[in-house]
């Protein structure tokens, strides 16, 4: 829960005023595969999660995972994504799906600076040596911390 505070503080921490309207357009207006809500996960990683069985925001949503992600299926997953409860869900998920497909390679149970890198960058090409970058860095020890101390108050 720490890690997933601590993304989702660096993602708070990355966004810009017109976030939400220049998602809204790229993904109603331009059916891009954009970054959407307070996780920042993009429309394609949201169907694929889906697709893993790792979250389901509406299992009674036959059309959930889309088969083919052209605009009205990305428009269909935004409404999932603009909504805090689920965007968190995806991106606990998305680290749950970092881990799997890195845990060929290396475990990346006990680092959190890489998770953190790619989160911020993607997936990548598994490697047994994985470097982090600054981001991943900042998520891993200061977000971390602070998500920490947030999430333990009474």
């Amino acid at each position: 829960p720490y890690l997933l505070g601590a993304i989702l503080i660096d993602e708070v921490a990355q966004s810009n005023p017109f976030e939400e309207v220049l998602d809204a357009l790229g993904v109603k207006i331009i059916g891009g595969n954009t970054s959407v809500g307070i996780a920042q996960i993009k429309t394609d990683t949201a169907n694929s999660i889906i697709a893993q069985g790792l979250y389901n925001p509406n299992p009674d949503d036959p059309a959930l995972p889309f088969k083919k992600l052209d605009k009205p299926a990305r428009k269909h997953l935004y409404t999932y994504l603009i909504d805090s409860r689920h965007s968190i869900f995806f991106a606990g998920a998305y680290i749950q799906s970092i881990i799997n497909y890195w845990t060929s390679h290396v475990d990346l149970t006990k680092r959190p600076d890489i998770i953190g890198t790619l989160y911020s960058q993607g997936y990548g090409k598994p490697k047994s040596n994985p470097e982090t970058n600054e981001r991943g860095t900042q998520i891993a020890t200061e977000f971390y911390s602070l998500a920490k101390q947030w999430l333990t108050q009474p």
